[in-house]
């Protein structure tokens, strides 16, 4: 099981964190609450919460009606300041994280842009006006939340923390105070200016947009490489680079009790096939057991499987499996936690459905004759389901260490059970899904790589339409709104 991280824990973990390593030094300012409740997406509780306990163990100063900064100071090492010394341990890490938003944040944003209500977009237009002539740090604060709003209004759970989780470990504040950044970022060919990248969004133009925020995304990572460039240069000895101060992130933050997590495996196995309706639980010791947890705790799940309508609890005799019908599934959505769990998974779904195109690009180089062979042979054995084992194998062969974080986080939201659970014969009754992988998989075997990608981002669309359609008519109606990129085309 999973330990549970709390929205203060992840918000203290990284203001110290950041504080430690020099990120936020001696004397400088601390972004407001109400910045901070953006950029964590939390309340204004948690956020004084962390405040307070950063400033009762002397990291931080606090006065009224006065920005809170820090008091915590730092020893120079070699020459070597400490900010410094954290972008140089860290710095293929942090050359990759912009890699990687150059790969995925423009789609993700082009998405957005497209859902985004017309009304919204004249005042961000008259927004982006007055930025104008304004310096560039501003202008970056003013144009990242921005996104923000883009990414709030987008209906997808996952957009806005995944886009601050990348934003924070890049660290763009802290590269642009170097007196050359804006020279070195000038420099790209391509890249016109930030505020130009900006205003592509009101105009809905997906390919316009993905186009612009790439450019800009790959400007931002030469300039980069640059003050890496330089900082090594002054360095007697150069830092070890630390292999355990990578980019990380968590798709399911501060969500889950243990007892939420096993009654989510219980229905993923359920779906699967691997228990089926009439047949009867594991008892509650052996549950307890595998999942390393206590009985109470898995009787909470019992509880919840009979809510949800997957179980049902007889005495002296255990849980025997159900499958949902129509009126289960209406009672499951005046779930709170189930609620959300589905359109989590909707989420999931569609940032697959757009991310895998780029992410399939970037592996397939590493996808030779032989692999493809290989991953045909393993998608046609007994029970397999062959969308899994192509992403396993694109994640095998991704270069970028923080795209295949990303990828594997939100693909744990992605039970196949839940899918499943919509067939009586369970996998093998899903012809349609089967067919748009396999279709994928002769593309790959015949070098045909916009083939490829547009069947695998077409397997994800698959599912999103075809559970989505499914759970807004009945209960859910704001699933709707989490659409799949082929119906923008």
């Amino acid at each position: 099981m999973q330990n549970k991280q709390t929205l203060f824990d992840h918000v203290y973990r990284d203001l110290r964190e950041q504080i430690l390593t020099g990120r936020l030094q001696y004397g400088d300012k601390l972004p407001s609450i109400s910045r901070m409740c953006e950029l964590y997406n939390v309340g204004i509780r948690t956020v004084r919460d962390v405040l307070r306990a950063l400033k009762e163990e002397g990291y931080i100063s606090t006065q009224e009606r006065r920005p809170t900064t820090v008091q915590y100071q730092l020893p120079v090492t070699e020459g070597i300041d400490a900010a410094m010394q954290s972008v140089l341990v860290r710095r293929t890490s942090i050359i990759d994280v912009y890699r990687t938003m150059s790969i995925i944040m423009p789609p993700v944003f082009a998405l957005s842009a497209q859902v985004f209500g017309d009304a919204s977009f004249v005042q961000w237009s008259r927004d982006l006006a007055r930025l104008k002539g304004k310096d560039p740090a501003v202008c970056w604060q003013a144009y990242s939340s921005l996104l923000y709003t883009l990414l709030d209004r987008s209906h997808n759970l996952l957009f806005r923390d995944m886009f601050a989780s990348l934003e924070i470990y890049a660290r763009t504040p802290y590269f642009q105070k170097h007196p050359r950044h804006a020279q070195w970022v000038a420099a790209h060919s391509t890249f016109h200016s930030a505020m130009q990248t900006m205003e592509s969004l009101p105009t809905k133009d997906g390919a316009l947009i993905t186009t612009r925020f790439q450019s800009m995304f790959q400007a931002l990572t030469i300039a980069v490489e640059k003050w890496i460039d330089e900082a090594l240069a002054t360095c007697k000895t150069p830092p070890q680079e630390d292999p355990n101060a990578g980019y990380t992130w968590t798709s399911e933050r501060g969500r889950d009790h243990y007892y939420t997590q096993i009654t989510r495996d219980l229905i993923d196995k359920i779906g699967m096939g691997i228990y089926r309706e009439g047949e009867f639980l594991p008892s509650e010791a052996a549950l307890a057991k595998q999942y390393g947890v206590c009985i109470s705790t898995v009787r909470k799940a019992m509880a919840m499987l009979g809510e949800l309508g997957f179980g049902q609890t007889f005495n002296a005799k255990g849980t025997q499996v159900l499958l949902q019908k129509d009126d289960e599934v209406l009672q499951c959505m005046k779930n709170k936690t189930y609620r959300r769990d589905t359109l989590l998974y909707l989420s999931g779904l569609q940032f697959m459905a757009i991310a895998i195109k780029p992410a399939a690009m970037l592996a397939l180089p590493h996808l030779d004759r032989q692999v493809a062979l290989d991953l045909q042979k393993q998608c046609r054995s007994q029970n397999a389901i062959p969308l899994e084992k192509i992403f396993f194998c694109i994640t095998d062969h991704l270069p970028l260490a923080p795209l295949k974080t990303i990828l594997l986080e939100v693909n744990k939201l992605l039970h196949w059970g839940y899918y499943f659970s919509f067939y009586s014969e369970g996998p093998a009754s899903s012809n349609l899904l089967f067919q748009i992988s396999f279709a994928a998989l002769d593309a790959l075997r015949q070098g045909d790589a916009n083939g490829f990608i547009t069947h695998l981002s077409s397997c994800y669309g698959h599912i999103l339409t075809f559970v989505r359609d499914f759970v807004a008519t009945r209960g859910l109606p704001e699933a709707a709104d989490i659409i799949s990129p082929q119906e923008l085309h």
